[in-house]
C-alpha cells in the first residue's frame, strides 16, 4: 500500500488502541476495539516494510540496468559519464558563514565577552567559507566526469587512469537511515599530476589535509540522478580496462596495508589462471616465493586490523567517559562548592 495509507492506517490504530485501554474496564466490549487497533498498527508496519523491500529492488534493478547500458558499449574518446552536483552545497555553506556570523557576533557584542561563541562562531565561518570557496568556482560544471582516459573534477581538472592507484566508494549511514556517498581516488603524485591545484588544497595541505596532502582526491555524489554504486562500478571498470588493475584499496587503513591487499589480489589471481598448475611444477622456487609473501602479507594485515581495532576501542571509551562527565558535571561543580 502506498505510504500514506499506511500513515493513516497508524493513526486510526493508535487512536482504537487508545479507545480500547480507555474503556477497557468498563465496557469488556473495548477488547475487541483494542484488538483491531494492534492488528491495523501491525498491518501498517508489515505493508511499509513491504514497500521499502519493493522500492529497493526497484532502485537495484534500475542500477543493474543502468549499469548494463553504460558498461555494455566500447567506450571512445568522446564518451563520458557527467555526475550534477548537489544543489544543496551552497545554501549548506551560506547557512554556515550565517550562523559562524551570528553567534560570533552575540559573543563579541556580549558585556562579559564569552570565548566559546566565539570560537564556535570562528570556525562556523571558516568552515562555511572553505565549503564556499570549494564551491562557487564549480558551478555550471559536473561534480566528476569519468572518461575512458581518466577522470576530471572542477577543482583539479583532469587525471589519467593511469596515476590511480585505487577507487573507493564511502558510504556514511545516518541517524535518520539516509547514506551519503563519497566517491575516493588515490592518486599518489598529485602536485604533479593534477592538472590545477585549488588554493584551498595548498590551504588544507598546510594542516595535512585535502588532495594535496593526502594524494585523495574526494568526490562527493549526489543521489539525484546517476546511483552512487552504479558511478563507483563504471570507475572502477574504466580503470581496470586503461590499467589492468582491479584490486581494492582502503583509504582509512596505511599504504602499507593496502599494498599487501594488492600483492595477496595478485598473487591469487595468477593462481587461478589455468596453467597455475603446470607453472607451478615448472618454478617451484617461484611458487615458494610466493607462499612466503602470502604468509608476510596476511600478517601485516591481521596486525594492522587489530591496532585498528583496538584504536577504536580506545576512542569509543574515551567518547563514553567524556559523554559521562559533561553529564556528570553539574553535579559535581555543586559537590565541590558545597
Amino acid at each position: 500500500m502506498p505510504q500514506l495509507v499506511n500513515l493513516f492506517l497508524v493513526i486510526f490504530g493508535v487512536i482504537a488502541v487508545g479507545a480500547g485501554l480507555a474503556g477497557l474496564r468498563s465496557h469488556p466490549a473495548s477488547l475487541i476495539v483494542l484488538i483491531i487497533g494492534i492488528a491495523v498498527i501491525a498491518l501498517a508496519y508489515f505493508s511499509d516494510r513491504r514497500r521499502e523491500r519493493r522500492l529497493e529492488e526497484r532502485k537495484r534493478a534500475e542500477g543493474q540496468r543502468r549499469l548494463d547500458e553504460l558498461t555494455g558499449r566500447t567506450w571512445g574518446p568522446g564518451d563520458s559519464l557527467r555526475v550534477p552536483r548537489s544543489i544543496w552545497v551552497v545554501p549548506f555553506g551560506l547557512l554556515l558563514v550565517a550562523a559562524g556570523a551570528g553567534v560570533w557576533h552575540l559573543g563579541v557584542t556580549t558585556v562579559r565577552q564569552d570565548w566559546i561563541p566565539v570560537l564556535v562562531g570562528a570556525v562556523f565561518l571558516v568552515s562555511g567559507g572553505l565549503i564556499l570557496a570549494r564551491t562557487l568556482p564549480a558551478i555550471g560544471h559536473p561534480a566528476l566526469e569519468l572518461t575512458s582516459a581518466g577522470f576530471a573534477t572542477p577543482l583539479n581538472g583532469r587525471i589519467a587512469w593511469r596515476d590511480v592507484s585505487g577507487v573507493f566508494l564511502c558510504v556514511v549511514n545516518q541517524r535518520n537511515g539516509a547514506e551519503s556517498f563519497r566517491l575516493m581516488f588515490r592518486v599518489k603524485q598529485f602536485a604533479r599530476v593534477a592538472t590545477t591545484i585549488h588554493w584551498t588544497d595548498r590551504l588544507l595541505a598546510m594542516f595535512h589535509l585535502g588532495a594535496l596532502a593526502r594524494g585523495v582526491v574526494d568526490v562527493g555524489l549526489p543521489k539525484s540522478k546517476e546511483q552512487p554504486k552504479v558511478v563507483y562500478a563504471l570507475a572502477r571498470l574504466l580503470w581496470k580496462q586503461a590499467t589492468g588493475h582491479d584490486h581494492d584499496w582502503n583509504p582509512l587503513m596505511s599504504d602499507q596495508y593496502n599494498e599487501a591487499l594488492q600483492r595477496m589480489d595478485a598473487i591469487t589471481a595468477r593462481m587461478q589462471k589455468p596453467d597455475a598448475v603446470e607453472a607451478s611444477l615448472a618454478d617451484p622456487e617461484r611458487l615458494s616465493r610466493d607462499m612466503a609473501q602470502l604468509d608476510q602479507d596476511m600478517a601485516l594485515i591481521a596486525g594492522e586490523s587489530r591496532r585498528e581495532l583496538a584504536k577504536a576501542k580506545w576512542v569509543a571509551g574515551v567518547v563514553v567517559v567524556l559523554a559521562l562527565l559533561a553529564f556528570a558535571w553539574p553535579w559535581v561543580g555543586k559537590l565541590l562548592r558545597s
